[in-house]
């Protein structure tokens, strides 16, 4: 009996309208755009790995950010810190002595 009840509230909820439904069936226009949450980093790792999105998105600043505050809470024998470390390093501007 459940089986049947199941998909027939789905349906008239989806049609109804049913918020929680509405928005996960349909593209609807009306439905108001969520602001992105900013998850606060808790680990080395989740900051060294937010760091690598920040470099995907060409947020070379915002990488930096992130690899420094890995720095700052990663122990010193911690691999993430040694991660973070070379991140910070290949990131570093070249000094002009060194160009060509």
């Amino acid at each position: 009996m459940r089986r049947r009840f199941l998909p027939l509230f789905l349906l008239s909820c989806a049609v109804s309208g049913c918020a929680s439904l509405r928005s996960a069936l349909t593209d609807a226009p009306d439905a108001p755009s969520e602001a992105a949450v900013e998850v606060p980093k808790s680990t080395p790792e989740q900051s060294y790995n937010a760091g690598v999105l920040d470099v995907e998105r060409g947020d070379y600043d915002a990488a930096r950010r992130e690899w420094n505050r890995c720095l700052a809470m990663s122990s010193p024998e911690s691999e993430a810190r040694v991660d973070c470390l070379v991140a910070l390093e290949k990131s570093a501007a070249p000094s002009p002595e060194l160009e060509p």
